[in-house]
């Protein structure tokens, strides 16, 4: 009898202790952080420069998350131009494993605030920033996980981003206005590299208004002249060769000016812009144009005007729609989408346009 009691016993107390080892592999297979983190950033306005690119601009830094389990952790920081969208669209940027802090240049900062999420250059874009948090199970750093991902706050940064530049297929203008000189004379470039080049160039009050198109920064290859015209107004069409006189625009002005090499002869056309703001964030809503000045130091067009934050705007040309500038793809387009007012509301705004770097338009507004 003692030794059915005592084997009573043993039996009882393993299937205690298999209760229990079930018990314990239960808890590891639901594992929960120990609380919410928090992602700080070293900065909250950052105006990034192509002058000091290896300097830093942000670090981003939070504490481990606590799994109650010793485990390997993947974090994606996550970067977002709207604030609206829950991070939807976001710019995932996924680190070492277990890594807790990530430090950006103005360099690596700028291609991620311009090239991946599109700010418009020179202007200051909320950032919306966050940490992802997840548990890497059987060594895989992005695969399935039975443990939920964990999120730390939003942390919102200000980020100026600066433009980079494309280089596209170019033409030189030289002309009677800046010393026939190649070199020094402004461009105007093919976007879509099929030899259709478009380009704005000033010509200013006095000289014979004459030009060439160049195809390098000199007169030993190619040089596009007149074959033929057409002058209507302000406005000049033509057809060019290889052998041509000088081309021309009627009088001093801003022009935008274009060629095309496919046809034979090439075809080359001149017209005379004056540039303005307009959209129902503007004084005159979407019917009258609030004028732009042009400012021959800096060849660019200004003007300071109120603007409501409920609205939007856009730029264009000679009051009307054939020449207009909204913003996709990372900067201003033609046709492009309306231009939203910056997160700072509504109240006094500069704003800029510069059409001097040919396929790289670009625009900025500041808070007066």
């Amino acid at each position: 009898m003692k030794n059915i009691v005592n084997n009573l016993f043993y039996f009882g107390g393993a299937g205690l202790l298999m209760l229990g080892s079930c018990n314990k592999v239960q808890e590891r297979a639901v594992m929960m952080p120990g609380g919410p983190f928090t992602l700080s950033s070293s900065a909250q306005n950052v105006v990034l420069d192509s002058s000091t690119n290896s300097s830093t601009a942000v670090t981003f830094s939070w504490p481990a998350v606590n799994y109650n389990y010793s485990a390997d952790i993947t974090y994606t920081l996550q970067f977002d131009a709207a604030a609206s969208d829950s991070f939807k669209n976001a710019t995932n940027i996924i680190l070492p494993i277990n890594t807790t802090s990530k430090a950006y240049t103005d360099s690596t900062l700028n291609i991620l605030a311009f090239q991946s999420l599109g700010l418009p250059a020179n202007v200051a874009t909320n950032v919306f920033v966050r940490v992802k948090s997840d548990l890497n199970q059987n060594g895989v750093s992005t695969g399935p996980s039975s443990v939920a991902s964990v999120y730390s706050n939003v942390a919102t940064l200000s980020v100026t981003p600066y433009q980079i530049i494309i280089i596209y297929p170019t033409l030189w203008v030289p002309g009677d206005y800046q010393g026939w000189t190649p070199a020094s004379a402004p461009t105007i470039a093919s976007v879509k590299s099929n030899n259709v080049y478009e380009g704005y160039v000033y010509f200013p009050p006095g000289g014979t208004f004459q030009f060439k198109y160049t195809s390098s920064a000199d007169w030993n290859h190619t040089n596009y002249g007149w074959a033929s015209s057409t002058t209507s107004g302000s406005n000049v069409t033509g057809t060019m060769n290889g052998t041509g006189g000088n081309l021309f625009v009627p009088g001093a002005g801003y022009y935008y000016l274009q060629a095309d090499l496919n046809p034979n002869p090439a075809t080359w056309a001149a017209t005379l812009t004056t540039w303005s703001v307009i959209g129902d964030a503007t004084p005159g809503g979407w019917n009258t144009d609030t004028q732009m000045t042009f400012d021959v130091a800096t060849n660019t067009w200004s003007v300071t005007l109120p603007l409501v934050s409920t609205g939007a705007w856009k730029f264009r040309a000679n009051d009307a729609w054939a020449l207009n500038f909204g913003y996709d793809n990372g900067g201003l387009d033609y046709n492009g989408s309306n231009i939203p007012v910056p997160p700072t509301g509504s109240g006094s705004y500069t704003v800029t346009l510069n059409l001097s770097h040919s396929g790289n338009y670009t625009y900025s507004i500041k808070f007066n």
